[in-house]
């Protein structure tokens, strides 16, 4: 604490803070004698808890540091390595302080965001935002607090429900701008379910009779049945596929584009091939769980349930 006395004929100031030797300094004006004993006493406390001797690393910096050192550590270091990257290409924060980067930077961040992607998509980014930052202070030793704790999360997008036409999925498989590659990546999607990320690792000597083992999934390596038409396929595929998962959803969306089919994503055939299971198959949830590798059958209960109504649907009719 401080204090200020008249000595001499002046304002002295006198400083105390336990553990350091009292400090005096004397003025003529009152006002300036309370003002360097309020620094004073500030810049103590900051030197024994160690702030004022941090130098704090500008974000860019520390996020190459993430890639290099946490990230490429992750099943997910691709998709992770691209939007820290994305960071640091389009955000003029990314050249702050990490101590600088406030809870109100990354509200104006989100609302940017929310312009043009989904909620869904800002929440995985902040997600990104949040280990970073988790990482910078418990194991690099920066003391930050974590802006993203303090924010309020877009909404998640509603579940899509897009399904392909018979006339659509006959496009893409059978068009002649459909690549020969990428006309067994969409086959193959469609019978087995499996993610992008699954089919572009597929080595066909994980094959076993008719089961496929995926020994690198989102979750946990699974290994799945396979129908005739999936393993077919699989066997005559020019296998490894080399297209890499951006390049393979660029490629999808610009054939979709070329056959006038709207709103379709890749991930689309996924959803598409569990509910023919569900539907033409035949499979109930935890048989459908297995083969989609789901650790929550909650959206797969939605599709059940949607089947459901349909077919009590069918037979009120008649």
């Amino acid at each position: 604490m401080s204090t200020l006395r008249k000595h001499g004929g002046k304002w002295q100031s006198i400083v105390r803070v336990v553990g350091h030797p009292p400090i005096y300094k004397s003025f003529v004006s009152k006002t300036d004698a309370s003002r360097w004993a309020a620094q004073t006493e500030v810049k103590i406390r900051r030197e024994d808890a160690g702030i004022a001797k941090i130098h704090f690393p500008k974000f860019e910096d520390l996020a190459r540091r993430y890639i290099e050192e946490i990230s490429i550590l992750k099943k997910c270091h691709r998709d992770e390595r691209y939007t820290i990257l994305g960071f640091i290409k389009n955000e003029a924060w990314s050249s702050y302080p990490i101590h600088r980067i406030k809870p109100t930077t990354i509200n104006k961040y989100r609302d940017t965001q929310s312009k043009t992607v989904s909620g869904s998509t800002i929440n995985r980014r902040l997600d990104v935002i949040s280990s970073m930052f988790t990482t910078f202070k418990k194991e690099w030793g920066y003391p930050v607090e974590n802006p993203v704790l303090n924010i309020r999360r877009p909404k998640k997008s509603a579940p899509r429900d897009r399904r392909f036409t018979d006339d659509e999925l006959n496009k893409l498989i059978k068009g002649n701008r459909t690549s020969s590659q990428l006309r067994s990546i969409i086959k193959i999607a469609l019978e087995t379910g499996m993610r992008m990320s699954e089919i572009l690792r597929i080595d066909a000597r994980n094959i076993d009779g008719s089961t496929l083992k995926i020994p690198v999934a989102k979750t946990k390596p699974r290994i799945i049945p396979l129908t005739s038409a999936a393993l077919s396929e699989i066997k005559n595929a020019d296998l490894p596929f080399t297209l890499t998962k951006y390049a393979l959803d660029k490629q999808f969306r610009r054939l979709c584009n070329n056959y006038g089919i709207k709103d379709a994503h890749f991930h689309d055939l996924r959803h598409q091939a569990l509910t023919n299971f569900m539907k033409d198959k035949g499979l109930n949830v935890p048989e459908t769980m297995m083969i989609a590798g789901h650790s929550d059958p909650r959206m797969l209960l939605r599709i059940y349930n949607n089947l459901e109504v349909a077919h009590v649907a069918e037979k009120l009719k008649s």
